[in-house]
């Protein structure tokens, strides 16, 4: 099962959000209790993103060319096609390739500033037997 989510990254959609402070990441399963605040989404999307120790984010990709550069915190990416594993930590950046299915694992208390080559986030995620 394959099924593709688009967030709608207009900060001026809600009036009420102020783009400083942590909100939850709307097109996410609220079990993930991602967070995000700081969203810019021109010349490409820019948020900074936080999710608690022993989050998994099942997996995904992305149609476009991804980046996370690590705040605070220790993130395992498992490349799904590939059956490897890299584990990035404080200060360290990663880039993910388009359509690469991946899994992200949050070993703590993790924060990051999250870039995609678009002005919009669609996520697909891969709802597979595995």
């Amino acid at each position: 099962m394959l099924s593709s989510s688009t967030i709608n990254t207009n900060p001026l959609a809600s009036d009420a959000i102020n783009m400083n402070e942590y909100t939850p990441i709307p097109q996410f399963p609220a079990s993930l209790g991602g967070e995000w605040k700081s969203l810019v989404k021109t010349p490409y999307l820019k948020t900074t993103m936080r999710f608690k120790a022993g989050t998994t984010l099942p997996p995904h990709h992305f149609p476009s060319l991804s980046r996370i550069t690590l705040l605070s915190g220790c993130i395992q990416i498992d490349d799904l096609q590939l059956s490897q594993a890299y584990i990035i930590n404080d200060s360290e950046d990663c880039c993910i390739p388009p359509f690469l299915v991946h899994e992200l694992q949050f070993l703590e208390d993790t924060e990051f500033v999250f870039e995609l080559n678009s002005n919009d986030m669609i996520i697909y995620w891969d709802f597979e037997e595995r």
